[in-house]
């Protein structure tokens, strides 16, 4: 399946899901209530490890960092939770390029490139909580990634040159723990991934119902 595949998979399975939450009765996300049902939203910083062939190949650094968010569906009536999200990839470059570029008010600047992609990821699987008042939890959960507009690049200019960074996402596994602070949960999660040019990552993720 190539990343176009993924991309619309998770744009289509996103879009029926928040139609079908807008008919959702109740949304309260406190766990120690009897009933519940709803989306809560997230941000995460990611440390992503890449295949070091794949990187050597794509002359980008085998380490990169990632910032995004994602919604997660939850309810009471089962274990399981449903996450959709969004990364954007800034890679360390080994091969940077500049130009002169002309700005909006006629400028010209010297402007260097940088290696960016954005990713969409869906995962699914359980959230079990545990401790004094069902506050802590852990997390197991498959996922699926793909990666768009990989490329190295100079920001906002429409004609300079570019190249595409050839590094695919895939089918991965996810084990978290975190612990509910009021409103928030804080966890942090581990990424190993089963295929795709990427071998696992580490994240670090403030969720809550807002």
């Amino acid at each position: 399946m190539t990343n176009t595949f993924f991309a619309r998979s998770i744009l289509i399975l996103c879009a029926s899901l928040f139609a079908s939450s807008a008919f959702a009765a109740n949304s309260n996300n406190n766990p120690n209530n009897a009933e519940y049902t709803g989306w809560s939203w997230s941000g995460h910083v990611d440390h992503i490890n890449i295949d070091k062939q794949a990187a050597a190949e794509q002359w980008i650094k085998d380490t990169a960092t990632a910032v995004g968010g994602s919604a997660e569906y939850y309810s009471s009536k089962t274990e399981n939770t449903l996450v959709l999200g969004a990364s954007f990839l800034f890679y360390r470059d080994n091969a940077e390029f500049a130009q002169y570029v002309e700005d909006y008010w006629g400028d010209i600047d010297y402007s260097e490139s940088d290696a960016n992609a954005f990713m969409l990821f869906a995962e699914y699987g359980p959230k079990y909580r545990f401790g004094q008042d069902n506050m802590t939890f852990v997390t197991v959960r498959g996922g699926i990634s793909g990666i768009l507009g990989s490329e190295r690049s100079i920001s906002d200019c429409r004609n300079c040159y570019s190249e595409d960074i050839d590094i695919e996402g895939g089918v991965y596994g996810v084990l978290g723990i975190g612990q509910t602070l009021g409103s928030l949960d804080l966890s942090l999660q581990f990424q190993q991934y089963f295929s795709g040019d990427l071998d696992n990552s580490i994240r670090f993720k403030i969720s809550g119902a807002f």
